[in-house]
């Protein structure tokens, strides 16, 4: 028993000696392991992606990207394209997933690019298929609302991508009421500036109610329209609401060798501010602001451009006498093919990049079925040139201004209005001055008088107008009338 006890503990203790020394070698093969493995090398590329912060991966980014980083330019974050998503609720919102869409279009034109000038009378509307976008840019007064859905869905349209919204007047926006109710619009481009009507009030409400995207148009944003169309918004910068005309949105569309300058209703000073900024305007087809008016489409402005055609969408027998004279002779000596919505209808515009055509044959100027003033004709008579005295017998008493009926008191926000009888065929001018200066206000453009002699100009008073006594001065055939009317609450 002796003998077997100490032998029994020998062998236990031999055993406990041999374990130990097993885990000891286990141990120090782990620890080489371990080494081995942390040297430099190649990674997994599973490990790789295990990183305990984002910053951590940053900083491996670079490193693996070192000699990559050095040998490109910095990006200058302030060169970026701006743009300002803009909500009802006045909260401004910056989606950088969206950056690519601001980027400029870089493919080849694929297909064909059709832009539908639509005829909706005195007002803009105006449809562009590209070949993977339908925008549409303002829809005319109120009651074009329906014409306007009723053509987009006769081109299998039951959506839009885009609507860009010009500038809050009713002859722009009245008609998107009923086409933001009809069809489904993705995002809605707006000018973004104040202003009071009930219209825009309306159409503002169906934008939040439909929780559509609303986005202030600001210069430098640009859009990929799908197919190689691309679009750039070209103005305005820091719009008025005191100046609602000249901050129009007016934007270039642009298709391989084609590009299309739409302008809204911007005025000289837009045109000018436009100018300064440097940027190519080179259009192949110009949308002549403001439906033709005269005081637009400055001599600077088309030489700019450089159109080869121009559209000028007005109703017929408009009471503001769109286009003028002056826009359709300035267009004529430049060598621009004229299409007219009031002559002719829609117009249709189609380009495969290269080359573009319209489905109507242009407007010609000499087709007038009255006789055109001269543009300079309503400057004075040099009074150096002597006048002989025609014989008593082919003597004419000459046609004096003369004023048939004039509101003489007018309240603001309300409207004016003055007729006058002077010669017939002859374009007139009319110029109302405020205590701010000389009154901008739509329906105050020169006018062809009837073949009665007679013009009628209508016009709204501001509602800010102080009271007072303000002149208002007409000019036609060398004559001037004075006149005054009285603004009071």
């Amino acid at each position: 028993m002796n003998f077997l006890t100490k032998n029994s503990r020998l062998h236990n203790g031999k055993f406990w000696r041999v374990v130990v020394g097993n885990l000891a070698y286990l141990f120090i093969f782990l620890i080489l392991i371990v080494a081995f493995t942390s040297l430099p090398g190649e990674t997994n590329s599973n490990d790789a992606n295990i990183l305990s912060h984002p910053e951590d991966e940053e900083l491996q980014n670079n490193s693996n990207n070192k000699d990559e980083v050095i040998s490109e330019n910095p990006v200058d974050e302030n060169e970026l394209p701006a743009f300002e998503d803009q909500s009802l609720s006045g909260k401004a919102e910056t989606n950088l997933n969206d950056t690519e869409k601001y980027s400029a279009a870089t493919d080849a034109p694929v297909g064909k690019l059709k832009l539908h000038f639509i005829d909706v009378g005195q007002g803009d509307s105006i449809l562009i298929q590209t070949p993977e976008q339908n925008i549409l840019v303002d829809a005319g007064e109120l009651n074009a609302g329906a014409d306007v859905v009723r053509y987009i869905k006769e081109q299998g349209i039951e959506s839009s991508d885009i609507v860009i919204s010009t500038h809050p007047h009713s002859d722009h926006i009245g008609g998107l009421i009923t086409v933001l109710n009809s069809i489904s619009v993705k995002e809605v481009i707006d000018s973004a500036v104040a202003h009071t009507t009930k219209i825009y009030e309306d159409y503002l409400n169906i934008i939040d109610q439909k929780n559509i995207k609303f986005t202030e148009g600001r210069i430098g944003i640009a859009r990929d329209l799908g197919g190689g169309a691309e679009m750039q918004i070209l103005h305005p910068s820091s719009p008025s609401s005191d100046d609602i005309d000249n901050a129009s949105i007016v934007t270039r569309i642009t298709f391989g060798e084609i590009s299309f300058l739409l302008s809204g209703d911007a005025g000289s000073v837009a045109e000018s501010q436009i100018l300064d900024r440097g940027n190519d305007l080179t259009s192949t087809v110009l949308k002549v602001s403001h439906h033709g008016s005269q005081t637009i489409t400055t001599q600077k402005f088309l030489e700019a451009v450089k159109p080869k055609t121009a559209v000028i969408m007005c109703g017929k027998d408009n009471a503001y006498g769109h286009p003028h004279v002056e826009t359709l002779a300035k267009l004529t000596a430049a060598g621009v093919d004229i299409y007219r919505t009031d002559e002719q209808g829609t117009i249709v515009i189609t380009t495969d990049g290269k080359n573009h055509t319209a489905n109507k044959q242009p407007f010609s100027f000499q087709q007038q079925s009255q006789p055109l003033p001269i543009i300079n004709e309503v400057e004075p008579k040099p009074v150096a040139t002597p006048v002989p005295k025609p014989s008593p017998e082919s003597s004419q008493t000459p046609v004096s201004i003369k004023v048939i009926s004039i509101t003489k008191t007018v309240k603001p926000g309300e409207k004016a209005t003055v007729t006058i009888q002077g010669k017939a065929n002859t374009l007139y001018s009319i110029t109302v001055t405020y205590s701010s200066g000389l009154s901008k206000a739509m329906g105050l453009e020169a006018k062809i008088s009837d073949p009665d002699g007679k013009v009628t100009w209508t016009w709204q008073v501001g509602t800010r107008t102080k009271e007072g006594t303000y002149p208002i001065s007409i000019n036609g055939d060398g004559e001037n009338l004075k006149l005054e009317f009285t603004v009071k609450k």
